[in-house]
């Protein structure tokens, strides 16, 4: 049975395999990478910041999707926080299985636990199946998002 849970330091290896899957064109192998000291450093600083799940669904020990989950604060909207949902990975050989589904349901129950009013995600507008998928979930296309790589 797979179960969606907080994820740990030594899952970060099979975390950022799955992250590979998310890129459309791979970084070139003269890229510089973190050491694993860094993407430590880096995991316990995500850890440390109120309101932020790094999440993983994993079935006998094999991690086989992740997304991350932040709730936030706000005043917007009277003074209820709002969730932001990024980089959501089911491994491409386990796709249409369900993962994804609960991965998801997870997220909507803890938003829904926390009085968030809304759950923000977005998705590369070249990946159609995606879409579909979230709208199948209830999300509706809202917004235009925009980006700023530095």
């Amino acid at each position: 049975m797979v179960t969606i849970r907080t994820a740990k330091e030594e899952d970060i290896p099979r975390i950022l395999e799955l992250y590979r899957q998310l890129a459309f064109t791979p970084p070139p192998p003269s890229s510089p990478q973190p050491s694993v000291e860094e993407y430590r450093w880096a995991f316990a600083e995500m850890s440390a910041v109120p309101g932020y799940r790094l999440l993983v669904a994993e079935e006998d020990g094999e991690i086989f999707g992740t997304t991350v989950l932040a709730i936030l604060p706000g005043i917007a909207h009277g003074i209820s926080p709002f969730a932001v949902v990024e980089y959501v990975v089911v491994d491409e050989k386990c796709r249409r299985k369900g993962i994804g589904r609960l991965l998801m349901d997870d997220i909507v129950a803890r938003a829904k636990e926390a009085g968030c009013y809304k759950i923000m995600l977005t998705s590369d507008k070249r990946r159609k199946e995606a879409h579909e998928f979230y709208q199948s979930l209830g999300f509706e296309t809202s917004a235009h998002g925009f980006r700023l790589y530095l």
